[in-house]
């Protein structure tokens, strides 16, 4: 694939998890970067799963800028306090409340194990290369995040004691 069709074959789905993850201006930014680290590493991206490796490479630069920021010193921090938009979280859009409240109550990285693969559509290779690991140690995280999740949505009930009729 040519870097032109890969850009256009991916670009909305990239920028869609960088702008779930952060800032638009930092989603952006963190984008190009990676479209950039992407052009100029052609080789190094994987047949087949391409979508991941640029999803984890935007993770990375996005991550890279926080840790940029936290070094930066007393000002960064003073204006990171300040009030910004954040970026908008898939969940936001989930109309089921129950769904989303479910959703928020998982843990930052069992939502995303989730979300990269219902939201995003990602498969299970595409997913643990976004996150850097194996696509075992994806399956297991994505698998325990998804048991979590139906446990929130199961209502608890009392069982009652089933009353036995001996007349």
């Amino acid at each position: 694939m040519d870097f032109e069709e890969l850009y256009r074959a991916t670009y909305p789905r990239v920028l869609a998890y960088a702008r779930s993850m952060a800032s638009r201006e930092d989603a952006d930014d963190a984008v190009a970067e990676a479209y950039a680290i992407a052009w100029r590493r052609q080789r190094d991206i994987p047949h087949s799963a391409e979508l991941g490796w640029l999803i984890g490479v935007t993770r990375r630069v996005l991550a890279n800028a926080r840790r940029s920021r936290r070094r930066a010193g007393a000002l960064h921090a003073l204006l990171d306090l300040q009030p910004r938009a954040p970026g908008p979280d898939p969940a936001d859009r989930i109309a089921d409340d129950e769904l989303r409240t479910a959703l928020m109550a998982l843990s930052p990285l069992d939502r995303e194990a989730v979300v990269l693969t219902a939201w995003f559509d990602l498969s299970s290779a595409d997913a643990a290369q976004a996150l850097g690991v194996t696509p075992a140690a994806f399956r297991m995280r994505a698998a325990r995040a998804r048991r979590r999740l139906r446990v929130a949505l199961t209502p608890t009930t009392t069982k009652e004691r089933p009353q036995w009729n001996t007349m």
